[in-house]
């Protein structure tokens, strides 16, 4: 479709509407339906209706108004944007930004999409020395304090705002900003929300806001053994695993050193609790440099995650320390 109606009503050509550097909709002349433009890179530009997405072909109503947003958002930054850009042979990016000769891939994910996806399509793009940022619609948000590997994989870090996750629900027009998220054992995770408008969200990110952090309080060790006494009775898989690992080695669950249990608030990058992290570095009897091979990390490739990883060794060196009496030769 080389043209397409405005919200005033007017009609204008693929080719004058890709010239504009402003974002805006655009509706087919005939049925009224919200229709996309598509400014590629060997075709000349036009219009065309947006699928419903059924089992994952096609472009849903709400995918199109998360890129929408974006590009509005961007745009207001002084970012150009276009929609829908291949890259490579098999990537094709929601929103290519530019602004100064450089740019910014931002990928919209409203619909599944397993770790191993994501971190293979964010790979994608930073092989190309592309850098890519993910914003997640509604099926991501956070809305308890067990969250998914899933939800954990959009995970990113910025100075001011610590861990986050940037969200944007159009059925609302909001943007969410899940900030300062942090890990805490036996207590799931937490975190400060942040609601925005777009206009608000363009003050926040000019002006570098340093937002606030929440000082969560960690569960106390006597809070910890009663919930390690629960679950054992409860025959929860996951402990009974770990007690039977413990009765291998001639040990209790129940009587691990007191440096095992992490009453701090802990960097959302690991797939175990330290808990279990240190029970099995205890149990490995392997010099503390090994601590990090016992302490998987979770998928999550938009963090440089060397940057963090050290925290769980450093905090269980001092955990040691506070409690010598309890410390072996590898120490």
């Amino acid at each position: 479709m080389k043209v397409a109606q405005t919200t005033n009503g007017c009609l204008i050509r693929a080719d004058q509407a890709a010239k504009q550097q402003q974002v805006a909709r655009y509706f087919c002349p005939h049925c009224q339906q919200l229709v996309q433009l598509h400014r590629g890179v060997h075709k000349a530009p036009y219009f065309a209706h947006i699928a419903e997405r059924v089992s994952g072909g096609g472009e849903s109503p709400a995918h199109l108004a998360g890129k929408q947003a974006i590009a509005e958002l961007a745009h207001a930054l002084g970012w150009h944007a276009t929609f829908e850009v291949p890259v490579g042979e098999t990537q094709r990016a929601d929103v290519w930004l530019t602004r100064n000769q450089q740019p910014l891939i931002i990928e919209y994910q409203c619909s599944p999409l397993t770790p191993d996806k994501l971190n293979q399509r964010t790979i994608g793009y930073q092989q190309r020395r592309l850098p890519v940022l993910w914003v997640v619609g509604e099926r991501y948000c956070f809305t308890n304090h067990y969250l998914s590997q899933q939800q954990l994989g959009f995970i990113n870090y910025r100075r001011q705002w610590g861990f986050y996750v940037v969200s944007y629900l159009p059925k609302w027009g909001q943007w969410v900003l899940y900030h300062h998220i942090v890990a805490r054992d036996f207590a799931g995770y937490a975190w400060q929300t942040l609601r925005l408008t777009t206009k608000a969200f363009v003050r926040l990110l000019v002006a570098q806001t340093r937002l606030p952090a929440n000082h969560y309080k960690g569960k106390s060790q006597p809070m910890q053994q009663q919930i390690i006494d629960r679950r054992l009775g409860l025959q929860d898989a996951h402990y009974v695993a770990l007690q039977a690992d413990c009765y291998a080695h001639h040990e209790r669950l129940q009587a691990v050193p007191d440096w095992c249990y992490c009453t701090r608030n802990v960097p959302p990058i690991y797939q175990l609790s330290q808990f279990e992290s240190r029970v099995t570095w205890w149990l490995s009897a392997q010099p503390i440099d090994l601590f990090l091979a016992v302490t998987p990390l979770l998928q999550q490739p938009l963090l440089k995650q060397s940057l963090f990883a050290q925290w769980g060794q450093i905090a269980l060196k001092q955990a040691l320390k506070k409690n010598r009496g309890s410390v072996d030769h590898r120490f």
